[in-house]
């Protein structure tokens, strides 16, 4: 920039924050008060619902014309129906109803003042207690699968893991979720196995998704603590860790790291799968929103370089460790 330019501020950002606040306090509104539920159960107009959820029917009808440009609802002739994401995943009782799992983390963020001022945590969902928090983020995957399943194969291919480098893997997906990040390499090979790692509510949800792609012979499911159970004692070809290992404070990420080494074949690899931090700190802004995130929801979270989880696997005995991507580290044993 030339010496004599001036940069005119510009309240760009600041408004931006402001309008996309407004929009994430109306869903969270609208959860709150059971809305979504209210229009599956038969009430369209705003007076129903008012009236259903003991509301003002003017405060209602600001709120419910909101969520129709945010792609929730749908309104014609005054009456307002569900899209197909609010049926989907915001009606309580639906099999794919993950609302709770979003509200458990906003909730939370009343706190984040709190966790900001102290350095500690208000929630622990790492932690066995939040095992129903997990499986009902997982349930999304019972109607999305097929979306995450194109992105997690190309992840794949990226690391070079197919059936055409080395037929009949062996998979161990520490801390799976729904599970499509590795069904879809026994979706590709029918001589591939899974061991499917996580709480045994997450797992129920995991054995669906495994039923629906096809693979659930080709699955066995372990339910664990990541933090505190042994692995299965076989000798994986892979380890996957998806958007996992930075809940935890270094020491425990290593000894877990120590762990997968000891389960893996000599020629095994690690996958590390999640967002990673840039050098700086100041950059990758995925990364830092979710650093702010874990200050509140996990009692040892942190966001980490590469190079920090490059010091964290060769302590646990690994080499040769490579960023694939902005979200994919792999080692080797």
């Amino acid at each position: 920039m030339n010496s004599t330019e001036i940069t005119t501020p510009s309240l760009d950002v600041i408004d931006e924050l402001d309008w996309c606040g407004l929009k994430y306090l109306a869903v969270r509104l609208a959860l709150e008060m059971d809305i979504f539920t209210t229009i599956a159960a038969g009430c369209c107009t705003f007076e129903e619902i008012a009236e259903a959820i003991r509301a003002s029917e003017r405060g209602v009808r600001i709120l419910l014309d909101i969520l129709c440009p945010l792609g929730l609802l749908r309104k014609a002739q005054g009456a307002y129906s569900l899209t197909p994401t609010s049926e989907a995943f915001l009606v309580r009782g639906k099999p794919t109803y993950c609302a709770d799992a979003y509200l458990v983390i906003w909730r939370d963020r009343d706190m984040l003042m709190q966790a900001v001022r102290t350095g500690t945590a208000t929630l622990d969902i790492p932690g066995p207690e939040a095992e129903e928090m997990w499986a009902s983020y997982a349930a999304a995957d019972l109607l999305t699968w097929s979306q995450s399943a194109v992105s997690a194969h190309e992840r794949w291919m990226q690391l070079g893991i197919t059936k055409d480098t080395k037929p009949g893997w062996l998979v161990l997906d520490a801390a799976c979720g729904s599970g499509v990040g590795s069904f879809v390499l026994a979706q590709a090979d029918p001589n591939t196995r899974v061991i499917a790692f996580d709480f045994a509510k997450v797992l129920a949800i995991a054995a669906q998704v495994a039923e629906m792609m096809g693979v659930h012979d080709q699955v066995n499911f372990h339910p664990g603590n990541l933090l505190t159970d042994e692995f299965p004692e076989m000798q994986f070809d892979v380890v996957l860790f998806g958007a996992i290992l930075y809940y935890f404070k270094p020491e425990d990420v290593i000894a877990i790291l120590r762990r997968a080494h000891h389960t893996l074949k000599s020629d095994g690899l690690v996958v590390i799968r999640g967002l990673i931090a840039d050098e700086e700190r100041c950059q990758n802004e995925m990364a830092l929103v979710g650093a702010l995130e874990l200050l509140h929801d996990a009692p040892h979270g942190e966001m980490y370089t590469f190079s920090e989880y490059k010091v964290f696997l060769e302590k646990a005995g690994f080499t040769d460790v490579r960023q694939s991507s902005e979200l994919l580290i792999r080692a080797k044993k």
